[in-house]
């Protein structure tokens, strides 16, 4: 009796393990289980942590301090004319998360109506103004700022002068500048309201921290990739790492469209505006396309994560998803948060969290879901989550209330081989 018992649950092992053998395995993508409604939506930050007018967000890209939320606001909450401002949001979305509000001195001409933040690896971040003179004067003497993201640094730096307070570069070749994207080290691309192109920053060697030297800096302007500003909005743009590409929400034009940074060649040279720089070129030949132009009205937010890309749509508040992984792009549905003329910048987190802020509410809020199916809660759907259903329905392991909650595929509150078909299901397809 004992022999026949034991020989069935080895029979049935061998069974789902040859189903899963002989299936396609990938991982599957958490941002998909927000298209069934399996999500969340969690307020994370008010006005009374500081927010006042967000535009865009950025996790911190140090992997020790990727729980650093980075909240780029067009204001200051003290009413000083101009001048935006930052809250920093530390163990975002945890139980001890909490927050400090930042405001530099000297914001009033390099935080001029900040429009949006771009960590990079090298622990800087800048942000573009949408303004058409940061001196608020008649001139176009406005452009991209870089920053340090160290605290000791940041806001804290020559508050009380003689330098000028603790920012680290400015270049002031683009006004209206309505989105930016990081390309490591101090390089960056910033959506040019003005010029209605995207544009190259190079800020090479940062001057003295608050010190005005800038003619190290060079800058391409790829003046064939036409893009057209909405006023008061931002234009989010994003590097895809698995192809190169950037990806740039094109407002004005109600679309989506990429480039490749790597192309295009010198076809001359620019005249900076009222300062001297390294170099300043005009490019031709550019390698650019339309992502989507179907059923959108305001495109302002925008990131990409493991082969989705997403965008927000100011308009009706929609937060709308593309396989990039498939040519041409496939939209897979749309999350619709119901919260209109608000969503200004969005951002996923480092386990697929997505978060956005709301413009006029002054607010930062998280979606988050629940992976019916991802046994072990890392995200995906793998062999191993099959595995685990297994050695639960055969005794061999016990498991955690969620994740037996996550096993019941079939919500009949019980885990069985009809479970396991299902994960196997959907991890092969």
């Amino acid at each position: 009796m004992n022999k026949i018992f034991y020989q069935r649950p080895i029979t049935f092992f061998k069974a789902v393990s040859f189903l899963v053998i002989v299936s396609f395995i990938q991982s599957q993508n958490i941002i998909d289980a927000y298209l069934i409604g399996n999500y969340t939506t969690t307020l994370m930050g008010t006005q009374a942590q500081g927010l006042i007018l967000p535009r865009d967000l950025d996790f911190h890209k140090d992997v020790e301090r990727q729980n650093e939320l980075w909240v780029i606001n067009e204001y200051n909450i003290g009413g000083r004319t101009h001048g935006g401002s930052t809250v920093t949001y530390y163990n975002a979305g945890l139980d001890n998360q909490w927050s400090e509000y930042r405001w530099d001195a000297y914001s009033g001409h390099f935080m001029h109506t900040a429009s949006a933040i771009a960590m990079s690896e090298n622990g800087t971040f800048g942000n573009p103004l949408d303004c058409q003179d940061a001196n608020n004067s008649d001139g176009y003497f406005t452009g991209p700022v870089l920053w340090d993201s160290d605290t000791s640094v940041y806001a804290r730096a020559n508050q009380n002068g003689p330098l000028l307070g603790s920012h680290l570069d400015m270049i002031h070749q683009t006004p209206y500048g309505e989105g930016i994207a990081s390309a490591g080290e101090n390089v960056y691309w910033v959506f040019d309201g003005f010029h209605n192109a995207i544009v190259k920053y190079d800020f090479v060697q940062p001057h003295i921290v608050g010190g005005d030297n800038h003619s190290d800096g060079k800058v391409w302007r790829h003046s064939e990739v036409v893009v057209q500003r909405s006023p008061g909005l931002s234009s989010h743009m994003e590097f895809d790492p698995a192809s190169g590409w950037l990806y740039i929400a094109d407002t004005g034009n109600e679309r989506i469209i990429k480039m490749d940074p790597n192309s295009g060649t010198v076809t001359g040279n620019l005249n900076p505006y009222g300062e001297t720089l390294a170099g300043y070129y005009n490019m031709s030949g550019t390698d650019w396309d339309v992502v989507a132009d179907t059923d959108l009205i305001k495109p302002t937010g925008l990131d990409i994560y493991d082969g989705r890309l997403l965008i927000s749509d100011y308009s009706n508040g929609d937060i709308i998803v593309y396989d990039i992984t498939q040519d041409p792009v496939v939209e897979l549905g749309r999350i619709e948060t119901g919260i209109s003329n608000q969503i200004m910048g969005l951002k996923v987190g480092p386990e697929g969290e997505i978060w956005f802020v709301c413009h006029n509410a002054h607010e930062l809020y998280q979606l988050t879901t629940l992976l019916m199916g991802d046994v072990n809660g890392d995200g995906s759907y793998t062999i191993i989550d099959v595995i685990l259903c297994v050695q639960y329905i055969m005794g061999f392991i016990d498991l955690e209330e969620d994740e037996i909650y996550r096993s019941d595929l079939n919500f009949d509150g019980e885990i069985n081989l009809f479970d396991v078909l299902h994960i196997v299901d959907v991890v092969a397809n």
